[in-house]
């Protein structure tokens, strides 16, 4: 399969973007997205907290209660992220593939938990008194069609060198030292052959003059 085949995005990046290059902006862009979105996640929880304390002379579900537990998760699951991008910077670096497969699937996992939690998030709301910013539905929404756009260059990436890896592998066994071995050895035994018949055929002319010069010296 060749390496048209295997480009996600453009064969020769985007923009003028390689898909290394984008790879590397996706750790960056990621760990930017993070902080913004720590600073909104934290005033979140300040905000429903404060809410929650206002209302806590009336009655208040157990399931009303979960609601800073929710946003916990999220700053929780957020932190995470910022080992995940600095270990893509490292993959990228030293060509490690399956460390940027790792880092797909983290944020993956990443974005799917963020909407599950979101969607709690908005249901227990409604039991806690508190209602949900719509800069959480709005950061959901544009995060994940950027993610999407980000790892498509880390995929790309990855994919290309696995496809450079097997081109090398496949080079490397053609060209491995057994079969120079043996190739020498194949080599070799046409030459051996020509030296011993070179060498019988001087035996034999040697040994025609010892004949012919015995013959006259007998009478």
């Amino acid at each position: 399969m060749g390496l048209q085949q295997w480009i996600v995005l453009c064969p020769g990046g985007f923009c003028g973007m390689t898909p290394k290059a984008g790879a590397t902006v996706a750790a960056v862009y990621m760990i930017l997205v993070t902080n913004m979105y720590l600073i909104f996640e934290v005033g979140h929880l300040e905000r429903a907290m404060t809410d929650m304390a206002q209302i806590k002379p009336f009655n208040m579900t157990n399931w009303g209660k979960m609601l800073p537990y929710y946003y916990y998760t999220a700053i929780t699951l957020a932190v995470m992220t910022y080992p995940a991008s600095v270990f893509l910077i490292y993959s990228i670096q030293k060509r490690h593939y399956m460390g940027m497969f790792a880092y797909v699937a983290w944020i993956t996992f990443y974005d799917l938990a963020n909407c599950l939690i979101v969607a709690l998030t908005y249901q227990v709301s409604k039991e806690a008194w508190f209602s949900l910013s719509p800069l959480e539905w709005f950061g959901l929404a544009t995060r994940i069609p950027m993610d999407c756009f980000w790892l498509s260059f880390v995929v790309t990436h990855a994919l290309m060198i696995i496809e450079s890896k097997g081109c090398k592998l496949r080079s490397g066994y053609r060209k491995s030292p057994l079969a120079d071995a043996a190739e020498s050895i194949h080599s070799s035994r046409p030459c051996r052959r020509s030296l011993a018949s070179s060498l019988t055929k001087s035996l034999h002319g040697c040994q025609v003059r010892v004949n012919k010069y015995s013959s006259t010296l007998l009478p």
